[in-house]
């Protein structure tokens, strides 16, 4: 039997401490995992803590376990009296604690990340005496001086603990001569005089830091583990942005497969493939194979040709490849950021190229490692392989690395250098760099550079001071890049780089920025010093040969921290999203058959696509040249019409309609004339709904809401106008306030419903009203329980809402006021907004999971709810998002509707409006909803 399964069945006496009610359900995840393991477990529950025998008892088996664990979350726990050996006034919790730590006992400590949702009633800085100052002290000195490692859910918490019980005994179960050889064996495995530092920067763990890659030796074997089970052949490693998902299968996997890991020892080649490297996966992967196609016999160019008209030939040309080029030697495929067959390819040829992978993989002719994002997992639910690869065994979770493991990452590879890096500066950049899954670039970054700016072989405190620290290290090498770039070069080296941003930055479906690989050949060539000095410095890198070499941004997290890169994000949002959508809907026409009006932009739409030309490729100057000539003969045609109808008489002006308005209504008898409207997401949460001081709106209660997507803004009168000039109905009254980017008012909650089911008819989506649980919960940004939309301070409310104290007695354009913690704007004041429930008298039987509440428990839907204030109420109805009952066939002035929609794992999200009361609804557009 190995040493590694004997550690596996060690047996240990655990103890396990926390507070009660706030953690059960963690605690009882635990318990489970550490029994079914084998350990013997001392539960704290089996105590009643309410006198001084327990509290004793407590104490002695903390002494007689071998290990403790403490969890942490926001509640202090009971206090013991001070005549009861307790002078200091400590929990029973800490008091255990002090106790393990006093006796030398290995504490592993868990803490809740501040970040994660949780019930104000189980939060001391709520409800506790002292405003949960202890607690924080507590929570402060387990994350800075024992490196605790934080979690956010039950199963994530258990994932960690059996981690960290097994590293400990592992370690307790080699001789100390082993212990002190693994700790200065890598004096002699890393020569940094040849191969420079052994930090790799921004850029991953490659292959060559195999020798110094630490950290991930749990997950390293679990992988390995997986390739050797049934469903082995093709694995997918997903994780956080930045949490090491390249470094795992680069530099600690593959070279264990190269060095006889896969299953026999057979012997295997290993290749990378990046999808964005070209600009269709088949390409990609000949580029990737690069010389064992042509050692085979076969021309890269052709075999694309060949895969984009006949996909299933994949597995016989691998087959090919691996007898001819390789003698034999078994193919494993790297697919790394396979996110990027998803947000930059054609949907098409991604699903042909993942079905073929697979099924090449299942006929034995070739290994898959594949590593994506955590946000786009749910782009694989709708590819029946990879839906087949995540319900086995072959999907491998990677978690963030814990405290201990990271401080070996930090230190072991300076050993391996012959450097040295004190342990208190270590623990001091551990605990700097934070809790945020993502910081691994940054900190490797922040190594990488404080070991070119060591002193002799010492990695020291004061260069990590004049590096800014983990938080400024990027930032301040950024900044300085540019200012020599712009000292030797002048400022018109640094005015190249919005246009290189473009080149470089596109957006995925949920609107954020991700990286574009072009060609660097395709680049002009003013750029090329610029390039130069930036791929110098780590900030961009290259890949590839020099003809078909691709250059890049180093790593996603400089969307953050390089200064002007984010500068640029922020300031060209739109432009970036129209870029994007531009690009999908160009392709779209080109699998259409590029038809003469079917899918072309027109109005609005065109004008923003346009100003996305800099970054045109062909297909989307071909598609916006298509559109122009559409417009044209559209424009004919409608002029055609309104002839037509002025012929007969019947100018459709006359009839109340506007010059443009009755263009619309021409322009409606040709084409669709919606507007899509700009959504936020709303991730699933839990939230307090309700108002203890009000009857209608208590009891306060726990509502659990699953995710969905509200408009930005209120819908307008731009935006509703249209569906009703479409239908033939009478345009609503502005009361001469002004119409455009104004909320529409005078509208029903009737109308409400016929606008969404217009809406869901023009795009395709589902629109429909909110609940009003869910309205809340947008209001109050999840679960931050505002008192406003925005905020609870009384003197923030005019930055937020128009209300009767800022509103001049009328609406506001829609976005004067600044947006809630969502991107979410209005929800308090300017109007009322209509949703779907029926009126009840209080919340006594109300659906907790955010459901529509009809007529059960004597609802009237004879009255439907408002909610939010509007331009005419007090501060009162905003503060307390009061809703209120009205007919559904009531528009007054004060009232408008708000839109949202769910989000669900279609390739086209089904979408909500919720709807206002006052007229004007609020509907927005999803970024990215084509994608």
């Amino acid at each position: 039997m190995s040493q590694r399964s004997v550690t596996r069945i060690a047996m240990a006496t655990i103890y396990l401490s926390s507070t009660y009610e706030d953690l059960k359900d963690h605690r009882r995840v635990v318990y489970e995992a550490l029994r079914k393991a084998g350990h013997q477990v001392i539960a704290m529950e089996d105590y009643v803590a309410t006198d001084q025998r327990p509290v004793e008892k407590c104490l002695k088996d903390v002494e007689k376990a071998d290990i403790y664990i403490g969890l942490f979350a926001f509640r202090y726990g009971y206090r013991p009296p001070r005549e009861h050996n307790n002078p200091h006034d400590l929990s029973i919790t800490e008091l255990e604690y002090r106790c393990a730590d006093t006796n030398k006992k290995p504490c592993l400590t868990f803490v809740v990340q501040d970040t994660t949702p949780w019930p104000r009633v189980l939060d001391d800085a709520h409800t506790g005496d002292d405003r949960g100052e202890r607690i924080k002290a507590l929570r402060q000195h387990l994350l800075t001086e024992k490196l605790a490692s934080q979690f956010s859910s039950p199963h994530e918490l258990s994932t960690l603990v059996l981690a960290a019980v097994t590293k400990h005994l592992d370690e307790q179960k080699q001789p100390e001569s082993v212990k002190k050889q693994e700790s200065v064996e890598a004096t002699i495995t890393w020569d940094i005089e040849k191969l420079g530092s052994p930090y790799p920067g921004l850029m991953h763990f490659t292959q060559k830091y195999a020798p110094v890659f630490f950290g991930r030796k749990v997950d390293v074997q679990a992988v390995l583990d997986r390739m050797h089970g049934q469903d082995g052949r093709f694995i997918i490693v997903s994780g956080d942005s930045g949490v090491g998902k390249s470094s795992l299968v680069d530099a600690g996997i593959l070279p264990k497969l190269v060095e006889g890991g896969l299953p026999g020892g057979e012997s295997c080649e290993c290749v990378r493939i990046v999808p964005s490297q070209r600009q269709d996966p088949w390409s990609s992967l000949l580029v990737a194979l690069g010389g064992l196609v042509t050692r085979a016999g076969l021309r890269p160019d052709a075999l694309v040709e060949q895969l984009n008209q006949s996909p299933n030939a994949l597995s016989n040309l691998l087959r090919k490849i691996t007898k001819d080029s390789m003698n034999g030697r078994a193919l494993v495929l790297f697919l790394d950021q396979m996110e990027e067959l998803f947000t930059a390819q054609d949907a098409t040829k991604t699903r042909q190229f993942l079905a073929e992978l697979y099924r090449a993989a299942q006929e034995k002719t070739v290994w898959v490692l594949a590593t994506i994002r955590s946000d786009h997992l749910h782009h694989c639910h709708g590819h029946a392989e990879m839906r087949a690869v995540l319900g086995s065994k072959g999907h491998h979770p990677l978690g963030p690395i814990e405290p201990f493991m990271l401080e070996d990452l930090i230190t072991f590879p300076a050993r391996c250098a012959g450097l040295h890096i004190s342990d208190d500066l270590a623990r001091r950049i551990v605990y700097e760099a934070g809790s945020d899954p993502g910081n691994l670039p940054i900190l490797a970054f922040l190594l990488n550079q404080l070991c070119e700016k060591r002193h002799d072989r010492e990695l020291t405190t004061e260069g990590y001071l004049a590096l800014g620290k983990v938080a400024g290290a990027v930032k301040q090498h950024a900044e300085q890049v540019e200012a020599d770039l712009e000292k030797k070069e002048g400022s018109k080296a640094l005015a190249l780089l919005p246009q290189l941003f473009q080149s470089l930055v596109t957006v995925n479906a949920d609107g954020a920025p991700t990286r574009r690989r072009p060609l660097r050949s395709a680049l002009p060539s003013e750029m090329n010093r610029l390039l130069t000095v930036l791929i110098d410095a780590r900030l961009l890198r290259t890949e590839g040969d020099d003809v078909g070499g691709t250059v890049s941004i180093s790593h996603e997290k400089l969307f953050e921290a390089w200064p002007s890169l984010k500068g640029y994000v922020e300031a060209n949002k739109k432009q970036l999203i129209d870029q994007r959508l531009l690009e999908i809907r160009a392709q779209k026409w080109e699998e259409l058959g590029k038809p003469w009006f079917d899918g072309l932009a027109s109005g609005r739409e065109y004008h923003d696509f346009r100003r996305s030309m800099a970054a045109a490729t062909p297909l989307t100057k071909a598609y916006l040249d298509a559109s122009a000539r559409a417009r044209w003969i559209q424009a004919g045609a409608i002029g055609m019409v309104m002839l037509f109808m002025a012929g007969g008489g019947t100018w459709l002006w006359s009839t109340g309609l506007t010059v443009e308005q009755a263009f619309l209504r021409a322009q409606s008898q040709l084409m669709s004339i919606h507007l899509v409207p700009t959504m936020e997401t709303v991730s699933a949460g839990t939230f307090r709904q309700g108002e203890s001081k009000q009857s209608d709106e208590s009891p306060v209660r726990e509502v659990t809401i699953k995710s969905f997507a509200m408009g930005k803004y209120e819908v307008t009168f731009e935006e509703y106008d249209r569906f009703a000039i479409a239908e033939g109905r009478s345009v609503p009254s502005d009361q001469g306030w002004g119409r455009g980017r104004r909320p529409v008012i005078n509208v029903s909650w009737d109308d409400a419903k016929a606008y969404a089911e217009w809406l869901s008819r023009q795009t395709g989506q589902r629109y429909r009203l909110p609940t009003e649980s869910e309205w809340e919960y947008a209001a109050r940004s999840g679960d931050k329980q505002e008192n406003w939309a925005g905020t609870s301070q009384d003197a923030e409310l005019e930055e937020y809402a128009v209300y009767g104290k800022n509103s001049d007695g009328r609406t506001a354009e829609v976005g004067t006021k600044r947006a809630n913690g969502l991107k979410l704007h209005d929800l308090s004041g300017n109007v009322w907004e209509w949703v779907e429930d029926c009126w009840h008298k209080d919340y006594n039987g109300a659906p907790s999971d955010g459901a529509v509440w009809g007529e059960s428990h004597r609802g009237d839907c004879g009255q439907r709810v408002v909610r939010g204030g509007s331009w005419a109420t007090d501060r009162g109805p905003c503060v307390r998002l009061t809703g209120s009952g009205t007919p559904p066939t009531t528009g007054p002035t004060s009232l408008a509707s708000v839109s949202s929609r769910t989000l669900s794992p279609n390739p086209l999200p089904f979408v909500l409006l919720p709807f206002t009361s006052d007229s004007a609804w609020q509907i927005s557009y999803l970024r990215g909803l084509w994608g």
